[in-house]
């Protein structure tokens, strides 16, 4: 009996929606390439390999959804795996203080708050031959004061101090070394001497003229523009956010418009359209054409080709990748006269990017720009159009509403950051850059090839300082900021699939998701937080008491301490000796502290030979029996140590 009920339910819905179980393929792959990314050792490449192939024949010989559900997970996890074999880029493993002479061909120069930083590629080190990429930065006042335009493509000899990219600094924070493994950067290092250019550029091809053509652009914007207002135009012309100041990041972040900052579906979709329709209007004006030929397809061709240019000028980030290949399917669709805007838009250009990247999934400029148009899309499927100046404003409401949540939650689990202004904010910003900002970036960038831009970039430049206005006046309303603990990866998994079961299925099913939301918000206040901090070699240790979280020392891993205070809900950290922890903290010797803790105690020293063994940390129970426990990154108790991947090598 129940057995039939489940068997017609089935079957009524996979009727239901049976024309929307593609838009789950990219789900399936990307389970599969989260699954491989989040082993603590690499997996056997033969025996991986042999599961894709007979999952992909079983699907090919019984046809079945099930199989095609098993070959969506083996792709994720099979591609995830060639991807990070074919990288298999040298990192560093140890700092070496003596200063190292290198060539390199310059990748981009980039102005920062504090000097200039290189992406230097074609690495010729005799101490490390094989590094082959380099993230080189100089600060200090002869950076600052450099006049030598380092130009993309340069042969350029450098003189610096090599140094690994930082490691995860604790389980659950942002893993900047695997980022840096699959972008080829096998190490940092601080210029210690001006680099000398040995050649200027004089190579050929695609990407050495983009990086020349992004420079040239960013020069011109330096040129005519004070600090803080070229940095933010740089960020929304060329991708180049390297010279915001902290302040303006900071004022973006906190009144929820930072997603302006970054290239994404908003620019691409706002230049698409403007040109869109300006080529549909000129085109108008001559009957010859528009009586004789389809300018509407006239014009989408050029939009396409448009927002190609400002895929490479802008840098071409995930996001932005994203837009291109949903603006070419909405002309395509525009091309054959079929309808534009749907869902299996945003699932093809999800498949596409984690074939080709799939590393990407595993970073928040794929899941805030995914999480965000897929909310979007949603919305308008069940929504009606709006017309008129008030359902207008309803509708940029409502957009803004539903692309802040997933891009909420996203910012919570990486950033630790939550803010509730972003509404009102994006009610005048969007505007803003979607009717001056953008058109006029566009009409810069036509008449910078007659040297005839600078009344356009004056005006882009009154319009960028709007935009920081707005950021600035909203990110000092109440509510602008709130610190958030990190969910954990099961918590975040079940967010992710409660929101796509919501949003990707229109059967009565898909009410399931706002329970699994449910029950994901009750683990995540329910989850027990670490209460201990261990930096490499013990030299930063921190506690995390109820009223705040205390440091022994806070000039030592200032990053790492301060993401671990953010990632269990405080914004300040404090020292052992301050008045705030003196409650819960007493000096037992010169480098040795009692902490009491809600039902137990800690004795901590960070000078190993204090004790018998290397241990760090000693708990003692009621009756006072010490039990030793091995010094850990945080009060999880789990080690990055013991994951063999090739990032973490």
């Amino acid at each position: 009996m129940y057995a039939d009920k489940f068997r017609n339910f089935a079957e009524e819905f996979f009727e239901s929606e049976k024309h929307r179980l593609p838009n789950f393929i990219p789900v399936g792959i990307g389970t599969g390439i989260s699954f491989y990314f989040s082993l603590n050792e690499e997996p056997n490449f033969f025996i991986n390999s042999m599961v894709f192939l007979l999952t992909a024949g079983a699907f090919i010989a019984f046809r079945r959804r099930f199989f095609c559900a098993l070959l969506t997970l083996s792709l994720g996890f099979f591609v995830a795996q060639v991807r990070t074999r074919t990288v298999d880029t040298f990192m560093l493993s140890e700092t070496d203080n003596r200063p190292t002479s290198l060539t390199a061909t310059a990748e981009s120069c980039e102005k920062t708050e504090n000097g200039l930083t290189f992406v230097a590629d074609d690495v010729h080190c005799k101490a490390y031959p094989e590094l082959k990429k380099l993230r080189l930065t100089w600060r200090g006042k002869k950076a600052l004061e450099e006049k030598t335009d380092y130009i993309p493509g340069s042969r350029i000899l450098f003189r610096a101090i090599l140094f690994p990219v930082h490691p995860q600094a604790f389980p659950g924070a942002y893993d900047f070394k695997k980022q840096q493994y699959f972008k080829g950067t096998g190490a940092g290092g601080f210029i210690i001497r001006p680099p000398k250019i040995l050649r200027t550029s004089t190579q050929t091809g695609l990407h050495t003229f983009i990086g020349r053509l992004r420079h040239f652009i960013d020069k011109k914007i330096e040129t005519h523009l004070r600090k803080d207002t070229a940095a933010v135009t740089k960020a929304l012309v060329t991708g180049n956010k390297s010279g915001i100041s902290k302040k303006v990041r900071s004022d973006f972040a906190n009144s929820g418009t930072a997603h302006l900052l970054a290239i994404s579906g908003l620019h691409m979709g706002i230049i698409g359209f403007f040109v869109f329709w300006l080529f549909r209007v000129l085109l108008c004006c001559f009957p010859c054409i528009c009586m004789f030929r389809d300018i509407k397809k006239i014009a989408a061709v050029i939009s396409w080709a448009t927002v190609l240019f400002y895929l490479y000028v802008s840098g071409s980030s995930v996001p932005s990748v994203r837009a291109f290949i949903m603006h070419g399917i909405v002309i395509l669709a525009v091309l054959i006269g079929r309808n534009a805007l749907t869902m299996r838009s945003a699932a093809i250009a999800a498949s596409i990017i984690m074939i080709l990247s799939p590393e990407a999934v595993m970073f928040p400029s794929f899941q805030m720009s995914f999480g965000a148009v897929i909310a979007i899309i949603a919305l308008y499927e069940k929504l009606p159009a709006f017309t008129g100046f008030f359902k207008t404003l309803i509708g940029v409401t409502a957009t803004t509403l539903a692309a802040s949540i997933p891009t909420a939650l996203f910012s919570i689990y990486t950033f630790n950051q939550l803010t509730l202004n972003s509404v009102p904010a994006n009610i005048v910003s969007v505007p803003l850059m979607s009717f001056f900002v953008m058109p006029l970036i566009v009409i810069m960038l036509f008449f910078m090839i007659f040297d005839r831009c600078r009344p356009f970039i004056d005006l882009v430049g009154y319009g960028t300082d709007l935009l920081m206005k707005i950021s600035e006046l909203c990110a000092r309303l109440p509510g602008s900021f709130f610190v958030m603990p990190t969910p954990t990866a099961i918590i975040m998994a079940i967010f992710i699939f409660s929101g796509l079961i919501l949003m990707l299925i229109r059967h009565r099913i898909r009410w399931l998701g706002l329970v699994g939301a449910a029950a994901g918000i009750l683990c995540y206040r329910l989850t027990p937080l670490p209460d201990v901090f261990i930096s490499p070699q013990a030299k930063a240790i921190g506690i995390r008491t109820e009223d705040a979280v205390c440091f022994n020392r806070l000039n030592y891993f200032r990053s790492a301490t301060s993401s671990w205070a953010k990632s269990v809900g405080f914004e300040r950290k404090n020292r052992f000796d301050s008045e705030v922890c003196r409650k819960c903290i007493t000096q037992v010797s010169d480098n040795s502290w009692l902490i009491t803790l809600r039902n137990f105690r800690v004795l901590i020293s960070d000078t190993p030979e204090s004790f018998p063994s290397e241990t760090n940390i000693i708990f003692a129970d009621k009756n006072c029996n010490f039990a030793k426990l091995f010094c850990v990154p945080s009060g999880e108790y789990i080690s990055n140590e013991h994951k063999k991947r090739p990032w973490s090598r």
